[in-house]
């Protein structure tokens, strides 16, 4: 028992991140609410997307990025499998304490997202998904590029040794500039009910999070950590998910990029100062995002039949039984 009480890092780290995105949903959706009544309620031609995002609809695009990511990891789509194997009776394992927050997650499971719902919207938001999407969805296909040049941006802004701790004004512009076009370009992909789905998102990431972290589960598959277990339920319903490492690290530091977005959208309108320092910690952030986008890339390379075509999509988990969802239209 002292042994299931020790939190394995990769569940503490992943723990960390969602309350982190929790915490972002609970900023984003104190203004949501008002945010979103006012679209209802105006009957005329809206302004730009682009003009009308704030603070709270980044925040919870930051979420809905780290989600997104999470997505391919399999945090979801795992515990969807397990429940719908118990179910059947087609697993073996004994959930232990869990088999009752599986249970209740089948009971509700027509209450979220499905999985092919969440595919469409990622990929309208981000341009990318874990599993088949639509031909009809409108994907967001600058979003990648708009978010490389930010985060070159911030690092390279001590590109030329100043002793300046902001870096020169010319690579304060680039931030900046780049800054207000990823800005735009989510402006343009997101809306106003953007902070209501982000928060049933992240509601399915925390319950989901909770099984699969659960110390019997962990028993069950003789599991070391969480994405042992990952692994185990992957296994015994015959699907796949890709490596986690360098989508639970992009999820993480595309999240901390974009809340800082949020952090300083009021002052991009701005025509020039200095944005961010050179030691802020969005700066190892930014780098920390390069370089597991360069991970992913890699390992889908050998696969992909030309350098700008899309990432092979994981086998998806087969939808366990038909559902008629509220959330149908939202993807489309």
């Amino acid at each position: 028992m002292a042994a299931a009480a020790i939190v394995p890092v990769a569940d503490a780290l992943l723990g960390s991140a969602l309350s982190a995105g929790g915490r972002l949903m609970d900023r984003a959706t104190a203004y949501g609410l008002v945010f979103a009544l006012d679209q209802l309620g105006d009957i005329d031609i809206p302004e730009p997307a682009a003009a009308r995002i704030d603070q709270a609809q980044l925040r919870a695009l930051a979420t809905l990025y780290l989600a997104a990511d999470l997505e391919s990891a399999g945090i979801i789509a795992s515990v969807e499998a397990l429940a719908g194997l118990g179910s059947t009776g087609a697993t073996s394992i004994d959930p232990g304490g869990a088999a009752p927050l599986i249970a209740d997650w089948w009971r509700r499971r027509h209450d979220r997202l499905s999985a092919a719902e969440r595919h469409a919207f990622f990929s309208r938001l981000f341009g990318t998904a874990s599993g088949p999407v639509a031909a009809d969805v409108n994907r967001n296909v600058s979003f990648e590029d708009r978010m490389l040049e930010l985060c070159e941006a911030l690092y390279k802004l001590d590109e030329i040794p100043t002793g300046d701790p902001w870096g020169g004004s010319m690579q304060q512009a680039r931030v900046r500039r780049s800054a207000r076009a990823l800005t735009q370009n989510l402006g343009e992909a997101g809306g106003g009910i953007t902070a209501f789905v982000a928060a049933e998102v992240i509601a399915a990431l925390q319950q989901a999070f909770a099984i699969i972290s659960h110390p019997d589960l962990r028993g069950a598959f003789t599991a070391r950590d969480i994405w042992g277990v990952v692994s185990g339920i992957a296994r015994q319903a015959r699907v796949r998910f890709d490596p986690p490492g360098p989508y639970v690290r992009r999820g993480k530091a595309g999240m901390t990029v974009i809340a800082w977005l949020a952090e300083v959208s009021g002052q991009l309108g701005s025509p020039g100062g200095a944005l961010v320092a050179i030691g802020h910690p969005v700066v190892g952030s930014a780098i920390e995002w390069i370089e597991a986008t360069l991970d992913i890339g890699e390992a889908i390379a050998p696969t992909a039949p030309t350098v700008r075509s899309a990432p092979t999509a994981p086998v998806a988990p087969p939808r366990l039984s038909p559902a008629i969802s509220p959330w149908s239209a939202l993807g489309a």
